[in-house]
C-alpha cells in the first residue's frame, strides 16, 4: 500500500511542485493525503471516463498531469469531476507545469522522442531548444515524428528549406514561436498553436509541427507509470484504459 503523501513526495523529488508556473494549480487537489492504495491510476486528465474507471476498479487514487481543479471553483455541481471524485472517495494528485519543465519531464520526453538533442531549457517559458543530428526536410520530419511517436496525425507547415535547430514547447506552447524566432530556430514542435502565431511563424521562416495537445504530452504517462512502479514495487500503478481525448483523425 502506498499513500497519497508518499506519491506526492516522490513526484516532488524529481518535479518539485514549487517550480510550477504562477498561474498553475498542482499538488494534492482532491482527497486525503493519508489515503492509501495498492492499485493506482495514472492519466493525462481526470475525465469522467477516468473517474468511472477508477470506481469500476475500486481505485481510490489517481495521478494526473492536468490539474483536476485549475480555476477557482465558484460552484460545485453534482456532475463535476471534483464533486464526483470526492463523492467516491478518490484522491487526485496533479503534476502539471512542474512536470513539463522537469529534467526527463514532458518537454524533455517530447524532444528526445522526436530526435531533438536538448541544448537549453527555458523553464520560465515551459520551452527548450535543441538540434537534430542532421538537417531534414519539413515533410520528412513530420512523417518521422508521426511514425516514431505513434501519432494518429499532425498538422505542419513547410518552409521549403531543411530544418535542424528546433524549439519544443509541449501542450498549449504555441507562443514559444517567439522564442524560436529570437534564437534563430528553424522550427517549433508544440501541442497547440493559434492562427496568428502560425502567420508569425510563416513570416519568420519557422516550420510549425502541431501534434495536438493530448498527443504532445500523453507520452509522459507510461514514463511516469514506470517511475512510480519502480519506486513503489508493492503497489500497482497503471495507465488508465480510458486515458484519451476522444479526438479522431481522418487520413
Amino acid at each position: 500500500m502506498t499513500s497519497v503523501k508518499e506519491i506526492y513526495e516522490y513526484i516532488n523529488s524529481f518535479a518539485p511542485f514549487d517550480t510550477a508556473m504562477s498561474f498553475d494549480n498542482v499538488g494534492i487537489l482532491v482527497g486525503d493525503k493519508n489515503a492509501q492504495g495498492d492499485n493506482i491510476l495514472v492519466a493525462l486528465d481526470a475525465t469522467r471516463a477516468v473517474i468511472d474507471e477508477a470506481v469500476r476498479k475500486n481505485i481510490g487514487i489517481i495521478v494526473t498531469h492536468h490539474p483536476v481543479i485549475f480555476h477557482p471553483i465558484r460552484s460545485l455541481s453534482s456532475d463535476s469531476i471534483p464533486y464526483l471524485a470526492a463523492k467516491y472517495g478518490i484522491s487526485i494528485i496533479s503534476a502539471h507545469t512542474n512536470l513539463d519543465t522537469a529534467e526527463n519531464g514532458v518537454n524533455d520526453t517530447l524532444a528526445v522522442s522526436s530526435g531533438v538533442n536538448i541544448q537549453k531549457r527555458f523553464t520560465e517559458d515551459c520551452t527548450l531548444i535543441g538540434e537534430l543530428e542532421k538537417e531534414v526536410g519539413c515533410r520528412e520530419f513530420a512523417e518521422s515524428m508521426k511514425n516514431s511517436l505513434g501519432l494518429k496525425g499532425l498538422r505542419f507547415t513547410d518552409t521549403g528549406r531543411n530544418i535542424k535547430k528546433i524549439t519544443v514547447s509541449c501542450g498549449a506552447g504555441g507562443e514559444g514561436v517567439f522564442l524560436a524566432a529570437e534564437n534563430g530556430c528553424d522550427a517549433i514542435i508544440t501541442g497547440e498553436i493559434k492562427h496568428h502565431l502560425i502567420n508569425f511563424a510563416n513570416d519568420n521562416n519557422i516550420a510549425v509541427f502541431d501534434l495536438g495537445h493530448f498527443q504532445s504530452e500523453d507520452m509522459i504517462i507510461p514514463v511516469l507509470v514506470k517511475k512510480l512502479n519502480d519506486k513503489f514495487p508493492d503497489t500497482k500503478f497503471e495507465q488508465a484504459e480510458s486515458n484519451s481525448d476522444g479526438v479522431l483523425y481522418l487520413s
